[in-house]
């Protein structure tokens, strides 16, 4: 049944969506790996390859390769966002090799946004420098967390959640951005989803945002391709090593911390490191066709501090994994029976994507949008495997549109490149 609305009133309908899909939130601590010696200035020319980049022989650095100018004056804003970002990243300034640090100066003219973006490898202070600023992110349980901030004020942005800003005064802003990653990554989500080399096939972005595949041409058709130019090198994290054989934990306990509290070990039997619960798979009867049964810490409590989580995904014949990150963890996917289109798009918005069928293997790093849909006749089985023990679930069409409060209606018009008082033919059951 087809009906007129704005392109916000899709908040009311993922707002029904929330309570068909299990999300999980919990933060953990995780950074670049430490440094080995005092210094590693990167050798942006060295032809090895290495998780960031190998160092310049000692005998050649000198003291300017610790002082960087880059940042006293803006890149250009001349762009759909209105955005101007100037990398301070290792890629620009070598002394950062190895010290886990990005400080970045952004640019945005009066009514200029910060798209809709992940950095899948590091969390973000922003200090404003100038300007007047709206700031505010998603977390995993759509919940938006936002402000107008003015000259001297900070906020900070967990790792991997998805955030915004907008230039809501009549002048232009400068923001200082700081991160905890020589190179955190830049997911653009406009970008990540209808730019993507290959793009995302148009029948499974209509069904994530519950349109008609004539809206999503629409939507492409606004994309040019490199409008900003992002980044993107994997780096290692994960989970907190355990300091101890086991640690089941204790969910009852009213002791809050990064984890959970162990449980007496006088009480621990065989019978917590055993977990029948990925038996039998759970409901599909939703809009997405899809059944999640957690084997995360929540539901098989012997997973506290061994950073691990496996679950079941049950997939009825043309049902989807809808488009969402996992701001904590990599992810591994194996198919137990059916065949599986599965996909994730890198920070340069580039589409991998194939056609899996049993027993085969699929991996997805972290922090990075992917998807999947069953495309065979019968029902498929997906072992999800992520090295977090609540490695998180952001899915983007609920973030986006179902957050609360919601995201304005000006800045998601800002961010899809149309116009917020336009009607848009929007296709779903009532």
């Amino acid at each position: 049944m087809a009906a007129m609305f704005y392109i916000k009133t899709t908040s009311s309908f993922f707002l029904v969506l929330c309570f068909t899909v299990i999300l999980f939130t919990l933060s953990c601590f995780s950074a670049d790996p430490d440094p080995l010696q005092d210094i590693c200035v990167a050798d942006l020319n060295s032809t090895i390859r290495v998780n960031g980049f190998s160092c310049k022989p000692e005998s050649q650095v000198t003291s300017e390769d610790f002082f960087f100018s880059g940042l006293t004056t803006g890149a250009s804003t001349a762009n759909p966002f209105g955005i101007g970002l100037k990398r301070g990243d290792v890629t620009t300034f070598p002394g950062l090799n190895t010290q886990g640090l990005t400080v970045s100066r952004i640019d945005l003219v009066p009514g200029g946004i910060i798209p809709l973006h992940v950095h899948p490898r590091a969390s973000q202070a922003n200090l404003l420098i100038k300007g007047k600023i709206y700031f505010g992110f998603v977390t995993t349980t759509d919940v938006l967390y936002a402000k107008v901030m003015k000259p001297g004020e900070l906020n900070i942005i967990p790792r991997g959640l998805v955030h915004f800003a907008a230039n809501v005064g009549p002048g232009n802003a400068v923001v200082l951005a700081i991160l905890n990653s020589q190179l955190p990554g830049f997911s653009t989500l406009p970008f990540n989803l209808f730019n993507s080399t290959p793009t995302i096939p148009d029948y499974i972005l209509a069904k994530n945002f519950r349109v008609d595949e004539k809206v999503i041409d629409i939507i492409k058709s606004k994309f040019a391709p490199n409008v900003i130019l992002f980044f993107s090198l994997s780096c290692f994290s994960a989970d907190p090593d355990p300091l101890q054989d086991f640690c089941v934990a204790d969910l009852n306990s009213t002791i809050k911390m990064n984890g959970y509290p162990c449980k007496p070990e006088s009480e621990v039997t065989s019978k917590d490191f055993f977990f029948s619960g990925l038996m039998k798979g759970e409901s599909t009867a939703n809009p997405f066709g899809i059944g999640l049964k957690l084997g995360d810490v929540t539901a098989f409590p012997a997973m506290n501090t061994q950073g691990l989580t496996v679950s079941r995904i049950d997939i009825i014949p043309g049902g989807i994994i809808p488009l969402h990150v996992h701001p904590r963890a990599s992810e591994a996917n194996f198919i137990i029976k059916g065949i599986v289109y599965f996909g994730f798009i890198s920070t340069t918005d580039v589409l991998y994507a194939k056609v899996m069928k049993a027993k085969e293997l699929f991996i997805v790093p972290r922090g990075l949008v992917h998807f999947a849909e069953n495309v065979g006749r019968g029902n498929a089985i997906v072992l999800a495997i992520l090295n977090s023990q609540q490695p998180g679930f952001s899915t983007l069409p609920l973030n986006l549109f179902a957050s609360i409060p919601t995201i304005p209606n000006d800045i998601l018009a800002k961010n899809f490149l149309v116009d917020e008082k336009d009607h848009v033919t929007f296709l779903f059951d009532v």
